[in-house]
């Protein structure tokens, strides 16, 4: 199996996306089907984006609507439009009834993103219009954005055996989606309860599924943040959980699948946000618009970055009396900067996962400060030392080691904690703004510290 991993990771990508292209050319669409099934994600989404329409039309005719849809069900919403997009309205809809209820939502929603006259008409023309508009309602950051009508629900009085038919029925019918879970709902859809699929196979098939339900199970409602959602997953740790309306009527289920994407969704975000760069933005993305999302990011970076240069201006006097000092400022605000995004990150990451709230914000800060406490001892004492034996000056390294103490012990801890708390607690997504905020924070109060401890101790210094 090695050998024959290391034989395929030899065979350079460039050729294996000319074989693609080459075999669909020559009209044997199944190989060439097959060839990229084999793809990463990645280069699957690079390659179909970039196919002609005609090249499109050919995979759809050769592959049909079903093998075409598991193919695009790799890629993100957004690139499987673009890639419909070479096909008629009616070619359109045969493919995304092909897709699981909330991915086919998902395609449409890109599809009105990119071309806005194209949706109604891909709707009218799909069986499955009114599960997609369904989902549509929903804001795509909710429960309802995420959830799936590809669920399986019976009467209590049905039996087991009734409800086991009902799941064959429902899997011919739309794909072969794993459903953990049956529903049970009264005549007006009320939930009532939940039962295991297993639990069907193991009983007598007369046994009624009022009988075997867990009555009163756990839900979400279809207007619930996508965050509180995968909360209540890792709060469970079910395999699906569903999604009822204001009357707590059930609408719809979201899987354990759904909620892994989210997390990685929201995660990417946080990255990215923190970073400065667009949410969209991608390696192969073009360079003029890559350019444009971070442009704006660095020019606020900047105009902030010159008011620590303001106050280095004020301690000119200091610095002239003793140029030494400027030997150590990249340090003091490196390092406390580096050590209050660290904090900055945990309590974010803290915060998207709903382990902390801001009404946590006096435990989290104290349990930091004596973090900070353990680091700018270590830090200090070590900056001490170094500026002690490089350049054998003991005030030197007294008022360098201190002002890094009180950097990452007091002003790092500090900021890290208030900074992502107070935008949670106001409404604004720590993610955006806490990182370059912290960053100035250290840097303004490291410079201003340690220079104005220099300043004191001037005479001592010389």
């Amino acid at each position: 199996m090695t050998t024959q991993r290391a034989s395929h990771e030899r065979v350079p990508r460039a050729a294996t996306e000319a074989a693609f292209l080459g075999t669909l050319a020559g009209g044997d669409v199944e190989r060439a089907g097959q060839i990229a099934a084999s793809w990463p994600r990645a280069q699957l989404a690079g390659v179909l984006r970039d196919l002609e329409p005609g090249q499109v039309i050919a995979l759809y005719a050769g592959l049909g609507a079903g093998t075409l849809a598991g193919l695009l069900r790799q890629l993100d919403a957004a690139d499987a439009a673009v890639v419909l997009m070479g096909l008629t309205d009616a070619q359109v809809a045969d493919v995304v009834d092909e897709l699981p209820a909330d991915e086919a939502a998902d395609v449409i929603a890109a599809i009105k993103a990119i071309a806005p006259a194209r949706a109604r008409p891909i709707l009218v023309e799909m069986d499955r219009a009114g599960d997609v508009q369904a989902l549509l309602a929903f804001l795509p950051d909710t429960a309802g954005g995420r959830m799936t009508s590809d669920f399986v629900a019976v009467r209590p009085e049905a039996t087991a055996a009734e409800a086991i038919q009902a799941v064959r029925d429902r899997t011919k019918d739309r794909g072969s989606e794993f459903r953990s879970y049956i529903y049970v709902t009264d005549a007006s859809r009320q939930l009532l309860g939940v039962a295991p699929l297993y639990r069907l196979i193991m009983v007598d098939p007369a046994t009624t599924i009022g009988d075997l339900m867990a009555p009163d199970p756990v839900r979400v409602m279809g207007t619930d943040d996508q965050r509180d959602v995968a909360a209540a997953f890792r709060e469970h740790h079910f395999l699906a959980v569903p999604v009822v309306d204001l009357e707590g009527r059930l609408i719809g289920v979201i899987t354990a699948d759904d909620v892994a994407d989210v997390l990685d969704q929201e995660a990417t975000e946080d990255m990215y946000r923190m970073a400065g760069v667009g949410v969209t933005e991608r390696a192969t993305s073009p360079m003029l618009e890559s350019a444009r999302r971070r442009v704006p990011w660095l020019a606020f970076n900047m105009v902030w970055s010159l008011g620590s240069a303001v106050v280095i201006s004020f301690f000119e006097p200091t610095i002239e009396k003793a140029a030494v000092l400027a030997v150590f400022i990249p340090v003091i605000t490196g390092q406390a900067g580096n050590a209050g995004i660290q904090t900055a990150t945990i309590v974010i990451r803290s915060l998207a996962l709903g382990d902390v709230s801001p009404k946590d914000t006096l435990s989290v800060l104290l349990r930091e400060w004596g973090v900070g406490l353990i680091k700018g001892v270590i830090f200090g004492t070590a900056l001490f030392v170094i500026a002690l034996v490089w350049k054998g000056n003991l005030a030197l390294g007294v008022i360098a080691g201190t002002a890094l103490f009180l950097n990452i012990a007091v002003v790092a801890s500090t900021t890290g904690v208030l900074l992502p708390m107070t935008l949670r607690r106001i409404g604004i997504d720590p993610a955006t703004i806490a990182g370059v905020f912290d960053t100035m924070f250290s840097d303004l109060l490291g410079n201003l510290l340690y220079l104005g401890i220099a300043t004191v101790l001037i005479s001592w210094l010389l």
